[in-house]
């Protein structure tokens, strides 16, 4: 993180002059990637080239012979997989669509700030290169694609091959629009079906050495609806990489991209979705539906896009990963060297997260709650400790709402924090906002939901008094969990002290110890060795030490004299620990003769209505309402997996548990839980929610 930005509005301009003449101007798009004319593929070239790929031949040919028909047969039904998944890049096209993208962006932001000076080094860069170019934005919202090719076309560079979900391609003519804007498409789950393997990976081959544009695609593979990284996907990247493992290309530059949202525009559903309602299904209907974010001006703040410096892949791969392939045709692909250029990016991603005002005023109610929930905060109240919070947080490197280069005036662009928090609760006004009492206080956000959504939930039925507290307490959350990109390792090691006075081997193997565990929920490579993770400790603390939240005493750790920003800590990631424990808990008490069997499902559900009854005990291990998100234990159950705590049964959907080890992260967990010294939770401030009524929300659900 930090100020290295040069950051412009991209609306400036387009608010002044006419918007068809912007998206009509005479082009020459930059492609990226430099190639001859012989070797640059057209949309027909790189289907012949797929079907013509010795891998995909051979699959043809076994396919045809075990199942008894001619091969022409195989090749047919290829073809069409193919004809199915590749782009058809049609610039007229993307003309049109901009003018309609700049007129909804004008209509409901305030501003689309990006940082250039990456962007335009790179875009330099691109001139003189023979790299190919790969753009891995983070993912946050379904705009976030439609906002990368707006940047690109913005600065005159070609649109990338953009890897895309058939939940897009089965869209009425906006499938096929999209596919004129770069899109190719791909199933999200094609491990079963060899043929489309083969071909996608021969597809994506061609598209990698032989296509003069970009590729872009999200290495989180899904929306995180809770605004955090989540654990990266291997397997697109995986094939990209393959053409400079194999010398086809002599290296790939990937642009890691961090996206930032004043109020996503699913913002609304996605306490629903992490609750297990099922999110709509993504139709034409429903994208002119949600052309009622229209009614509403400004009404969705900024968006920051914060363009970091390229990844070598070649960085990745040494001599001796060279060497395979001229030792061996057959080599593969070592999985390290995906796993790390993966995790490279969304640590990339984390670095260079743009922290917005309401981030922190989520931050500080959250607090509040917990620790003050009967004091709610005033303006002035507010206003002092959000100038506490943001200090710290810069001087911990964090870029907090940072200014533009080209406003048109300084107030456009300079705001006090005064200003900032007034701005920031205008725009998010549906959740916080100031009572006639001048008490900063939270809205009821629930909706009733339609019969079928319940009948189709992922996790177990709640209870409409949880879904009332639930639903609002989890999308202040969403706008508390950007702020992690920087809290994550600081506040594990926080609440891992967890006693007044503690031994510091006894608190470094507990920072261990929770590390393992949330590693797959906060992005973090989950084989680190224990000296590297022991070093990440050594680290917070001496952070922790500075602010004076702890201080050494010999080979013992006392608590500092700085409880607030402590208590802070350790509030922040306790709904996380307490999933764990809920999962653990559990598994723990799963009975094979009364219960379904152990699958991810039937886990979830049980450990999601478990979270709900924990949480209307006042002595509770439970005690904040995004416990109950379904994500916490799907990520649990994969580091537990991890740990050996649980195994996959080879063959069958169920786990084996192995409850000594359970049990002993159990006590663990239960000392850190049962140790928590702030008293308030949101079920005390249920009473205070003011009713706020969302007819568009209603609608969709």
């Amino acid at each position: 993180m930090g100020d290295n930005c040069e950051y412009v509005d991209l609306l400036v301009d387009r608010r002044k002059t006419s918007d068809f003449l912007w998206v009509s101007r005479p082009m020459d798009p930059l492609a990226p990637h430099r190639l001859p004319p012989e070797m640059k593929y057209t949309r027909t070239q790189a289907i012949e080239a797929a079907l013509d790929n010795p891998r995909v031949v051979f699959t043809v040919d076994t396919l045809a012979a075990a199942r008894a028909v001619d091969k022409t047969v195989i090749r047919r039904e290829a073809r069409e997989m193919l004809e199915e998944m590749a782009s058809k890049a049609h610039l007229p096209t993307v003309r049109w669509i901009g003018l309609l993208v700049v007129k909804v962006l004008k209509r409901i932001l305030l501003s689309f700030r990006v940082n250039q000076k990456y962007l335009l080094e790179i875009r330099e860069d691109m001139k003189h290169s023979d790299v190919q170019y790969v753009y891995v934005p983070s993912h946050r919202s379904y705009l976030d694609f439609v906002l990368m090719s707006y940047l690109l076309f913005t600065f005159d560079m070609a649109l990338p091959n953009i890897a895309s979900g058939m939940d897009f391609y089965r869209m009425k003519v906006v499938g096929e629009l999209l596919r004129k804007t770069g899109a190719f498409y791909l199933r999200r789950s094609f491990t079963a079906d060899q043929l489309y393997k083969e071909i996608f990976k021969a597809y994506v081959a061609s598209l990698v050495e032989n296509s003069d544009r970009a590729i872009e695609f999200f290495i989180e593979g899904t929306r995180s609806r809770s605004q955090k990284s989540i654990a990266p996907k291997y397997g697109l990247l995986g094939m990209i990489l393959e053409a400079v493992f194999q010398s086809h290309v002599p290296d790939i530059q990937f642009v890691p991209i961090s996206i930032t949202y004043d109020r996503p525009l699913e913002e609304s559903l996605f306490s629903y979705e992490l609750l297990g309602v099922p999110k709509p299904p993504e139709s034409t209907s429903g994208l002119f539906k949600s052309l009622s974010i229209l009614r509403e001006q400004q009404a969705h703040g900024h968006i920051y896009f914060n363009v970091a410096p390229p990844i070598s892949a070649k960085k990745f791969m040494d001599y001796n990963v060279r060497r395979m392939t001229v030792l061996s045709q057959n080599a593969k692909l070592p999985t390290d060297v995906v796993k790390n250029l993966a995790f490279e990016i969304i640590e990339s991603h984390k670095k260079n997260t743009i922290i917005i005002p309401f981030n922190l005023i989520a931050v500080l109610f959250n607090e509040r709650v917990h620790s003050h929930p009967s004091s709610p905060y005033s303006f002035d109240g507010l206003l002092q400790d959000y100038c506490w919070l943001k200090g710290i947080m810069k001087r911990m490197g964090a870029t907090i709402f940072p200014k533009i280069d080209n406003g048109e005036d300084e107030s456009s662009y300079r705001k006090s924090e005064k200003d900032e928090i007034k701005e920031s609760l205008n725009v998010h006004k549906n959740l916080l906002s100031f009572d006639s009492n001048n008490s900063l206080t939270l809205h009821e956000t629930y909706r009733d939901i339609k019969s079928e959504k319940l009948r189709n939930v992922r996790g177990h039925t709640l209870e409409e008094r949880t879904m009332k507290i639930a639903i609002p307490a989890i999308n202040l959350c969403i706008y508390v969990n950007p702020t992690f990109a920087l809290f994550t390792k600081v506040t594990m090691a926080a609440v891992a002290i967890h006693t007044p006075d503690m031994l510091k081997e006894c608190a470094r193997e507990k920072y261990i110890f929770l590390r393992k565990l949330l590693s797959n929920e906060f992005a973090l490579p989950a084989d680190d060795c224990t000296d590297t993770i022991a070093n990440e400790w050594t680290h917070e603390m001496e952070f922790l030490i500075n602010a004076d939240c702890f201080e050494f005493e010999d080979n013992r750790i006392i608590y500092g004299n700085n409880e607030k920003f402590r208590l802070l800590l350790c509030n922040l990631i306790s709904p996380f620990v307490s999933a764990v424990c809920v999962t653990c808990l559990t598994l723990y008490h799963w009975d094979n003769a009364t219960m379904e069997d152990p699958t991810d499902k039937n886990i979830l559900k049980e450990s999601q209505r478990r979270a709900e009854t924990l949480l209307f005990h006042d002595d509770s291990l439970v005690h904040h309402p995004y416990t109950l998100s379904l994500d916490l234990y799907s990520s649990t159950l994969v580091s537990l997996t991890s740990s050996g705590a649980i195994n996959s049964i080879p063959n069958q959907p169920n786990y084996d548990i192995d409850r000594p080890k359970l049990s002993s992260i159990i006590v663990e967990l239960e000392k850190i839980l049962l140790s928590r010294q702030s008293s308030g939770s949101y079920l005390d401030i249920g009473p205070t929610l003011i009713h706020h009524a969302d007819n568009t929300l209603q609608a969709k659900l």
